[in-house]
């Protein structure tokens, strides 16, 4: 298995991309997408108007990479919606498309992946059964770190 889980602050990963799920609505409001748009100035123009050049729908399941300083960001658009309702924003099927793209890039150019721990699980409601099992699968074969807050 090619997931590693460490305890410490996505904001601080050593590896090339940090990534993370981001909604369709052009809103980086809360969460590690709001942490992200206040540490990097360009990254929530970018991502702006990324969402402006497609319909909501469109978007889902794209990975779009931003260069953030001396990393990138991937914006994973795996949720169309966002709120704070007990309702489940995160599309897995979306998520996964997302996260494969990621995948074949960072391959493609040799780049480490950082994620956030419970991606898609925490303000997007995420099932992290669901999202465990698909991280394994889609890094089977390409090594990823997951980085948990406060444990």
């Amino acid at each position: 298995m090619a997931v590693i889980v460490i305890d410490g602050d996505l904001l601080h990963a050593s590896e090339d991309i940090i990534g993370h799920q981001v909604n369709c609505q052009g809103v980086m409001g809360s969460g590690v997408a709001r942490a992200l748009r206040d540490r990097y100035g360009n990254l929530y123009p970018s991502y702006k108007q990324f969402c402006n050049q497609y319909d909501s729908h469109q978007l889902l399941g794209q990975c779009q990479l931003v260069r953030t300083g001396s990393k990138f960001t991937a914006n994973l658009f795996g949720q169309l919606n966002f709120g704070r309702q007990n309702v489940l924003y995160t599309n897995y099927e979306a998520l996964k498309q997302s996260l494969t793209t990621l995948k074949e890039e960072a391959k493609r150019d040799g780049y480490s992946i950082a994620l956030p721990y419970n991606i898609g699980c925490g303000l997007a409601n995420g099932d992290w059964n669901v999202v465990e099992s698909m991280l394994q699968e889609v890094f089977e074969d390409y090594e990823v770190t997951l980085y948990r807050l406060g444990s």
